[in-house]
């Protein structure tokens, strides 16, 4: 008797856009940074995200910044 084969889930690829930090890093009172518009968890989070994340992140930064 053969053990079936076990396919190992596959940790996503970390993303490799470059980070939307622009060096003016003030955390506002509702939480978000001044320059990039990220949150505190989304800063330290950026380098393990993957490129659907970051990109997704992106996009969402885009809003903050056009309705904020």
């Amino acid at each position: 008797m053969s053990i079936p084969h076990v396919r190992r889930r596959l940790a996503p690829r970390i993303g490799n856009t470059p980070s939307p930090c622009i060096k003016v890093c003030q955390i506002d009172d509702e939480g978000f940074c001044m320059g990039c518009k990220r949150t505190v968890d989304e800063i330290r989070n950026w380098v393990i995200m993957s490129d659907y994340e970051q990109t997704m992140l992106l996009a969402e930064l885009q809003w903050r910044k056009d309705h904020g």
